[in-house]
């Protein structure tokens, strides 16, 4: 009879290989939906493991249904034929639901992203409880409509949003994202990851966007959030992860901050510190939103606040990317207009070159596609899924089997 010792020793070593067979799936999972179908040989050399170590791990996504295999490729010369794999196209889903002031959406993706289905309805409730069983519902339906057991996850994304101080006020949207996570848990039986939006729009830009192994994401608007991808995780992990450049002093900034600083990024650089000094300036009246910043029919006092909050931002954000060293950084968010824009990335390489004396690769990023925050949103589940294929496919199943009422 085997000891406690043989037995502990025994599950220690069950625990590893598990861990070794999901961490080579993973890999593979996350090479081909990077760089396409790919054969065997090639997965073995580009991700370093033997050949025979794929073949048992491909084996084992096929049985699952987690990679299909395409009609072999002639070869050019002698040699079997390379027989592709890829992830199945509408067999494995991700989902992205968002919450707006004034709307609640979601998608569902394939693994590359492409959009199988998309609702959005207008936000009704008055409460945060209410917008979060809202966003429960919606997802609830998208889910059925695409059928449960071929969705991997569900993401969500939040608002990067400050503890409010006086003006401007917390907006319905601004839900907890614990108390979200656990709405949506009690409504689906699929992982689902809620996390800040700069975290997303990271992830999407690295799986669906072409993103490179190292880049810096810097988002602007009700707060300023950054993300950084480095080889192909996020550097920052945990609740509230990223949102350390609030109380970075802006050079030159003689704004106020409730943390008792002057010049905060906080303070200077975000729409709620735009917002609250448009309304005090007389520019915009009491009870104002963030969107007013930038109206169609502009005006010089407006123009002349984001101009200064351009150059601001032109003059912090090179201090977060020295601190950091990505070897690219995109900005995002309603900077302002063009010229606006432009006046901040040009300030971004010229102090950038001053702080560290070389150029900067730095680009401002301007989301197109209708369906942008659930994109984003999906990109999570898609990260998460792809972090621990086996794991989710074995869970997947467990999804799929009926449930026995006792």
């Amino acid at each position: 009879m085997a000891s406690s010792t043989e037995r502990t020793e025994r599950t220690e070593r069950t625990e590893l290989m598990v861990h070794q067979r999901n961490a080579t799936a993973a890999a593979i999972m996350r090479t081909i939906v990077r760089q396409g179908p790919l054969g065997r040989k090639e997965l073995s050399s580009i991700i370093g493991v033997t050949f025979t170590t794929i073949t048992k791990t491909v084996a084992e996504l096929l049985e699952l249904g987690a990679l299909t295999e395409s009609t072999p490729s002639t070869p050019r010369g002698v040699g079997r034929p390379v027989t592709p794999l890829d992830v199945p196209a509408g067999r494995r889903l991700v989902i992205g639901g968002h919450l707006h002031p004034e709307s609640t959406s979601c998608g569902a993706y394939t693994l590359r992203g492409d959009l199988v289905t998309s609702r959005s309805v207008a936000a009704t409730g008055r409460t945060q409880p209410a917008r979060i069983d809202e966003a429960a519902e919606l997802v609830t339906d998208v889910v059925a409509e695409v059928g449960a057991t071929a969705v991997v996850g569900v993401g969500m994304t939040t608002p990067w949003a400050e503890l409010h101080h006086g003006q401007p006020p917390p907006l319905v949207a601004d839900v907890d994202p614990d108390a979200l996570a656990q709405g949506l848990g009690k409504h689906l039986r699929h992982p689902v990851r809620v996390e800040p939006n700069v975290r997303a729009q990271a992830l999407e830009h690295y799986w669906w966007g072409g993103g490179g192994d190292d880049v810096l994401t810097v988002l602007v608007g009700r707060s300023v959030g950054v993300a950084q991808i480095r080889g192909d995780e996020l550097v920052w992990d945990g609740p509230g992860a990223g949102g350390l450049v609030s109380h970075i002093i802006v050079p030159g900034s003689t704004h106020p901050c409730d943390c008792g600083q002057i010049g905060c990024v906080k303070a200077t650089c975000t729409d709620d510190a735009l917002l609250r000094r448009a309304v005090d300036a007389g520019l915009l009246p009491p009870g104002a939103l963030q969107r007013d910043l930038y109206p169609e029919e502009d005006t010089d006092g407006l123009r002349e606040l984001r101009q200064a909050r351009a150059e601001e931002l032109g003059r912090v954000i090179p201090l977060i990317m020295s601190l950091v060293a990505p070897a690219e950084t995109t900005v995002r968010g309603r900077v302002g207009t063009a010229e606006e824009i432009a006046a901040c990335i040009d300030m971004v390489r010229s102090r950038y070159r001053e702080l560290v004396g070389r150029d900067a690769e730095v680009r401002f990023y301007d989301r197109s596609r209708p369906d942008y925050w659930p994109h984003a949103s999906a990109a999570l589940a898609l990260d998460r899924y792809l972090a621990s294929p086996l794991w989710h496919e074995r869970d997947r199943e467990l999804r799929a089997a009926p449930v026995t009422l006792a």
